[in-house]
């Protein structure tokens, strides 16, 4: 049902060959060059070496077709708890920089799974691009390559459902919620699969897309959402507060949370750091 991609590898010694897909391979996936190049003004000979493998291709369409948050709650909490045991790595993020772009890695190993891999993504002013690859722990095999934007998403949210509902407590009803993206989105649902939800605050800097929030979160989770004017109300009296915002100023003073408000603060992972509260 999903795509799958067969490569050839064009290997170059003593240098690396960066050329495109498009460059060193022909329609048929077969090596468009067979002879000497050029390569920065200096002639090569490449060393052909064709590795053929079928890989599985999950566009964005696919994993939304296929992951719903129910899932991507069970997945975490036993990510997690293979993590805690030492049968799954993690490691942080590291960063490169070019001109007007930034390539973020992160990679991970889970036993229990069979299964290593890792997520890349790239920021530039025309936004971000994501991708994860899988690879068998057995034959070290690329298993699959997944457009990652909303898995990622999914991820996110499920973390945080997963925090809520052992650290929340058990009688949430109240929400205040800080952003009206894509994120926030992936937050709510989670906490309204964790907790009955009753009602929820929404806070944005712009009006209209909090009350489109409201609108269409409210029939998704089933509950009732409202827009807010005022970010201190959004975060008073709650008894879950969620931030997923690019804010750098603090949303609202942190003096009105009530005591044991559960908080879910995401969105902060580089060294230049967001501030919510």
């Amino acid at each position: 049902r999903y795509g799958t991609v067969t490569g050839v590898q064009t290997c170059a010694l003593p240098i690396f060959a960066t050329r495109t897909l498009k460059q060193s391979l022909s329609p048929s996936g077969v090596a468009a060059r067979r002879g000497p190049a050029h390569f920065n003004g200096r002639l090569f000979h490449p060393r052909q070496v064709e590795i053929s493998m079928s890989v599985l291709y999950f566009t964005e369409a696919d994993v939304r077709d296929l992951l719903d948050m129910e899932i991507a709650l069970a997945a975490i909490e036993s990510a997690f708890l293979h993590l805690a045991t030492g049968r799954a790595q993690n490691t942080p993020r590291a960063r490169v920089r070019g001109e007007r772009i930034m390539l973020h890695s992160m990679s991970a190993s889970a036993d229990y799974l069979g299964l290593v891999g890792w997520k890349c993504y790239t920021t530039t002013p025309r936004g971000a691009r994501f991708l994860v690859g899988l690879y068998s722990s057995q034959s070290g095999e690329l298993l699959a390559l997944i457009e990652a934007d909303y898995l990622g998403q999914l991820r996110t949210g499920a973390a945080s459902g997963v925090a809520t509902s052992i650290l929340a407590r058990p009688d949430s009803r109240l929400v205040g919620l800080f952003g009206a993206g894509a994120q926030a989105r992936t937050q709510l649902q989670a906490i309204c699969q964790v907790r009955r939800i009753e009602r929820v605050e929404v806070y944005s800097r712009q009006p209209d897309r909090a009350q489109t929030f409201a609108e269409e979160m409210g029939e998704l989770c089933r509950t009732r959402i409202v827009s807010q004017r005022s970010p201190n109300d959004v975060a008073a009296e709650k008894d879950i507060v969620i931030c997923a915002t690019t804010a750098h100023a603090a949303l609202f003073d942190g003096g009105v949370l009530n005591p044991g408000t559960h908080l879910n603060v995401i969105g902060s992972n580089h060294q230049i750091g967001r501030a919510h509260v």
